[in-house]
């Protein structure tokens, strides 16, 4: 079987690791793996030992510094177009039997123009069927979220098809496309979808749908690998300084973002902190490491989370599955809305805490509500980390949800196998 991964690559990684958790599997079951990526990330995916389709497409950032609105795709519009017809070129000569994308922003071009099977890997939020509201959550099923859900949802369907869906429909016509999507349903509606998590965090109106999967978190072992001791990093490792890990992922383009963090946590020589900066810097940007402080480039999430006392992130939903599977409470500054979902779901479950919480006028202006993340200092975000470190409720509710997570293992399997039943039955 020929798999043809197409999974976004702009600013962050998160996307293209958890596309190598599936790939892997189905590599160790003798399938053929192709890639197709952005330049930036060439080098990455086929050091993960990866062939990619050409030399990569131009760079796609929806979640870039200057501009996350609308007008972003219209500015954007060439490269835009670049990176969707090299997905169709990669199509055309691998010949896959399927296609695997993650999380499926613009559809699969691919697949409606040469009818080939595909499957995404996606968020449950991005779903028409979410339960909850994206950026606002909202998840639960007590009247009053109900009655908010009933209210706001279908007004904000009609605005993001008017906006959003009215420029994928322009991609695809100018592809020269028969099926051009026009609603949010023509994305997500008749694929069948792998979800990296579990029902109590991501909840869905199936509405008898069969081929909505939850598979558990995919953590790939390519950082994993990784050795992982405390006393590696930190000259005093005893048992009672708080560990804090803190990973913000392709979400921060500004270094003096960083060098403001490191300021802050100069002065917390009480606890023992851990930075991974992720894809957008290189550690020989910043100062050398403290006793109490380290900074790396990457670092096996997963076992750094099984030490840690606290989890700082972004909202982004890998770290957060990192920091839940080892039940530790998570601090989230969330600089986009599909994070701020994430963290306003830490919130409704009472596991974490949400720092920049969605409000209704910032779907229309997203500019502003990156820019309101980038203006909470870290001198608050470390008194939260402070107050978390007392709260043994969030802590303990955090240890419980560790538990039921842990009930889906095997997560690269169950998703393989969704894969390979879709190829051969023709069905999941």
């Amino acid at each position: 079987m020929k798999v043809l991964f197409t999974p976004y690559s702009g600013g962050s990684i998160a996307h293209i690791v958890r596309s190598f958790v599936v790939a892997d599997e189905l590599k160790r079951r003798g399938h053929e793996i192709l890639f197709k990526c952005s330049t930036t990330k060439r080098n990455f995916v086929q050091q993960a030992g990866y062939d990619v389709f050409g030399n990569g497409h131009p760079e796609v950032n929806f979640n870039d510094e200057k501009d996350q609105s609308i007008a972003y795709i219209k500015a954007n519009h060439c490269q835009i177009l670049a990176w969707l017809k090299d997905e169709l070129m990669a199509a055309e000569q691998f010949k896959p039997d399927i296609i695997v994308n993650s999380p499926n922003f613009m559809g699969t071009p691919a697949g409606s123009k040469f009818k080939i099977p595909f499957v995404s890997i996606i968020n449950a939020q991005w779903l028409p069927e979410f339960r909850g509201l994206l950026g606002l959550g909202i998840s639960k099923n007590h009247i009053g979220h109900r009655v908010i859900r009933q209210l706001v949802k279908p007004i904000f369907a009609q605005r993001f098809e008017k906006t959003y869906m009215g420029e994928v429909s322009a991609f695809y016509r100018e592809m020269n496309i028969p099926a051009v999507p026009s609603r949010h349903a023509d994305i997500h509606g008749g694929n069948p979808a792998i979800i990296p998590g579990v029902p109590q965090f991501e909840p869905l109106v199936t509405a008898g749908r069969t081929d909505l999967h939850y598979v558990g978190p995919l953590f790939w072992q390519g950082f994993e690998r990784q050795d992982f001791d405390t006393s590696s990093y930190f000259s005093d490792c005893s048992s009672f300084r708080p560990f804090i890990y803190v990973s913000l992922g392709g979400s921060i383009f500004r270094k003096r973002t960083y060098d403001d963090l490191i300021a802050a946590c100069a002065k917390r020589t009480n606890w023992n902190i851990l930075l991974s900066l992720g894809p957008n810097f290189s550690r020989d940007d910043f100062a050398t490491d403290m006793p109490h402080f380290a900074i790396r480039p990457y670092v096996p999430g997963v076992k750094a989370c099984q030490f840690a006392d606290v989890v700082v992130n972004t909202g982004s939903h890998g770290t957060v599955m990192q920091a839940l599977w080892s039940g530790k409470p998570v601090i989230a500054v969330p600089h986009n809305i599909d994070q701020g979902s994430i963290a306003a779901r830490l919130v409704e479950l009472k596991i974490g805490v949400n720092l920049n919480p969605v409000g209704l006028k910032d779907f229309t202006d997203r500019d502003a509500y990156f820019k309101k993340a980038t203006q909470i200092s870290w001198a608050t975000i470390m008194d939260e980390i402070e107050k978390l470190l007392k709260n043994g409720r969030l802590r303990r509710n955090a240890e419980v949800f560790g538990t039921a997570l842990r009930r889906y293992p095997s997560a690269d399997v169950k998703a393989a196998d969704i894969i390979e039943n879709y190829v051969m039955a023709g069905k999941v």
